[in-house]
């Protein structure tokens, strides 16, 4: 009797085991696919278990032995699966459909930056139900997907952006003299086509915008600190002074400038990059990333140079061969790069 009672529970014991089983299978085959990386491979266990969970749990209650026990199960199922859905539906779901739709849209990637109501920073992670990046002070801020669809997302683009200072300068200052000074700055911060625009004339002041182009969007920060720096250097070395508006000084014609000093000594002292510490983790997605689009390049051509051999024979063939062994000593060095760049990732 009990035995008979057991064995009417033997399929659904099965189903149960071959879900879980499932689940492991394949969080190990998503886990060592080479052609995408940690952060992909998060996003597609996430959204793999839970389509596998829901089936497998489904055909656990279909296979229960007794249709008493099928109705109740299902019926507590569908009482917790509506609970669920009454309670997280405006977080867990939307988050969920709008991390889809990141991934679809595919608009930025590991690496990039971004700016998200006023959160700045370098994408480390894109995950089903939110996106994680690194800010200018080396924190990692995590951003709900739903919020990112619901507001303007700002892409810096991977080929080059515009990096541009402000400035407030009195009426008395030539404005051709203050564009050739302002353009030096530029040139001097490493931007290519430096160019000065007039925003606004103030009450006490005008305002000018001195901008050029960064090809290189990781030396976003930097870039933005020595374009400034350059540009106080650059008024200063040309006895132009910077005042507030709320500045005010009592003198004499014949008195000397308010300039700041600058020594010579403390300008050639070199310093280390700022995004070298801030960017670190956000550096190493970008990295693995990086590294695996060349091993993806690496396996294309593999595969073609072999598709090629059956109808090569003599010298043509040894060369392919020596090719093929080329490419396959690249792509295994390149896997090393990403499996250590990973457990670098993942100390993080």
């Amino acid at each position: 009797m009990i035995l008979a009672a057991f064995s009417d529970w033997i399929p659904a014991e099965i189903a149960l085991a071959v879900t879980l089983l499932a689940v492991m299978i394949e969080r190990m085959v998503i886990s060592r696919l080479r052609k995408i990386d940690r952060s992909e491979s998060r996003f597609r266990k996430q959204v793999w278990t839970i389509g596998i969970l829901f089936v497998g749990f489904m055909t656990v209650i279909i296979l229960l032995p007794d249709s008493t026990n099928q109705d109740l199960a299902l019926g507590v199922f569908g009482l917790v699966v509506t609970g669920a859905l009454a309670i997280s539906s405006q977080s867990i779901i939307a988050n969920g459909m709008s991390g889809m739709m990141i991934r679809y849209l595919d608009s930025f990637k590991p690496g990039d930056f971004i700016e998200v109501d006023k959160n700045l920073g370098r994408v480390t992670e894109i995950g089903l139900f939110h996106t994680e990046i690194q800010t200018s002070d080396r924190d990692l801020t995590t951003i709900p997907n739903a919020l990112m669809m619901n507001l303007p997302v700002k892409v810096v683009r991977a080929s080059g952006t515009i990096v541009s200072a402000h400035v407030s300068l009195g009426y008395d200052v030539s404005r051709h003299m203050l564009e050739e000074l302002f353009v030096t700055a530029g040139t001097t911060a490493g931007l290519e086509d430096p160019f000065v625009q007039v925003v606004e004339l103030g009450d006490y002041s005008v305002v000018y915008r001195i901008a050029g182009f960064l090809a290189e969007p990781s030396r976003l920060l930097a870039a933005r600190s020595n374009l400034r720096g350059a540009i106080l250097d650059t008024l200063s070395e040309a006895k132009v002074e910077i005042m507030s508006p709320m500045y005010v000084s009592k003198r004499e014609v014949s008195e000397e400038l308010l300039l700041p000093r600058r020594s010579d000594t403390q300008a050639k002292k070199s310093r280390p990059s700022a995004e070298n510490r801030v960017f670190d983790k956000a550096e190493l997605a970008s990295g693995i990333e990086s590294q695996r689009r060349l091993a993806i390049e690496a396996q294309e051509a593999i595969a073609e140079l072999k598709g090629s051999l059956a109808s090569l024979s003599g010298p043509e063939r040894e060369d392919v061969e020596a090719k093929i062994a080329a490419h396959e000593r690249r792509l295994s060095a390149l896997d090393y790069r990403i499996e250590h760049l990973e457990a670098l990732h993942s100390t993080e």
